[in-house]
């Protein structure tokens, strides 16, 4: 229960099955040291899903289902910002978090919506190129990372930090991708696939 000291405060976040989202919590005012700073994650304000005591990062108590999936950022603790990265989405993610700043007597509500990502069938010809399109809210390429990949595992083309990766590409797919870097801006990272073979590909 809130005492009347007590702020509480509410945010809505969007994520895809599959995909990571970053859950924002943050002070009111920057943190002295680190020893001061105890902040408790629980899901529907009873699981565990993080903890930060006393500036160290606990999973002691985490519930199961989020192991190895949660990360915050230590050298924002000072700053006041707890975030929370939760990775790999699924649908029983979606709820309510609840950030408690112990030492200001806060609450951060967090709605969390998992999304289906969406699926556009391609016609192509064996042969010939096709365009497959995907498209970002985000309207700059600054820090972008975009992963095409095959069947979920095999990797096909690399956007990391708004710059084209191919280092660890499959090898059937070399000399046979490319995208449009002038219009990353626009939230554009379409990929042309060149020479098509019988293959179905998909994103992310």
């Amino acid at each position: 229960m809130l005492k009347s000291s007590e702020m509480s405060l509410q945010v809505t976040v969007e994520g895809v099955i599959g995909g990571s989202v970053v859950l924002p919590c943050s002070a009111r005012e920057p943190q002295l040291t680190t020893e001061d700073i105890t902040v408790n994650w629980r899901y529907c304000d009873r699981l565990i899903v993080y903890e930060i005591i006393k500036g160290k990062v606990s999973v002691e108590g985490q519930q199961q289902t989020y192991k190895n999936r949660t990360e915050s950022f230590p050298e924002k603790y000072l700053r006041g910002n707890f975030s929370l990265k939760l990775d790999d989405l699924q649908h029983s993610d979606a709820g309510k978090y609840q950030c408690y700043i112990i030492d200001e007597s806060t609450i951060e509500t967090v709605e969390l919506r998992i999304k289906v990502p969406l699926q556009v069938l391609i016609v192509g010809y064996v042969g010939d190129s096709v365009v497959l399109p995907c498209s970002s809210e985000l309207n700059t390429a600054e820090g972008i990372t975009v992963n095409w990949r095959h069947n979920d595992s095999l990797k096909v083309y690399d956007i990391i930090k708004g710059k084209i990766s191919v280092e660890e590409q499959d090898s059937a797919n070399e000399n046979r991708t490319e995208s449009f870097p002038q219009a990353y801006k626009t939230g554009n990272f379409s990929l042309k696939l060149n020479k098509l073979q019988s293959y179905m590909y998909q994103f992310p």
